[in-house]
């Protein structure tokens, strides 16, 4: 039986991969290093020459600190608000000095407690 990629999905999977890693201010080779991946291949990947295995897919995930189901979706055209808002922010966080980190954890979750009493 012969294998059959599907070269759209493979394509949308690429782009998604590409442009979360860019709204991290990441380059290739600050993926790979948190993938554990040769900057080459995620070369690959991006321009939509390697097909990733599940492992790949969670090691991008991973590194780029999303959950594996998110790059799926987003990659079949399922992006939602909530998800670029999520983006948005972990690439704000990902910038962040450890001082400012604990700052915004504190406001965020003193506004949590504050909607959970209201």
């Amino acid at each position: 039986m012969e294998k059959k990629t599907n070269t759209k999905a493979l394509k949308a999977f690429s782009q998604v991969v590409r442009e979360v890693r860019k709204q991290l201010h990441l380059t290739q080779e600050q993926l790979s290093e948190r993938c554990n991946m040769h900057p080459v291949f995620i070369s690959e990947i991006e321009r939509g020459i390697r097909n990733p295995s599940l492992d790949t897919i969670l090691k991008l995930a991973e590194g780029l600190e999303v959950e594996p189901g998110e790059l799926i979706n987003m990659a079949l055209g399922g992006s939602s608000a909530k998800q670029d808002l999520k983006r948005k922010v972990v690439a704000l966080i990902s910038r962040s000095k450890t001082d400012d980190l604990q700052r915004i954890y504190n406001i965020i979750r003193a506004y949590i407690e504050s909607s959970d009493k209201a």
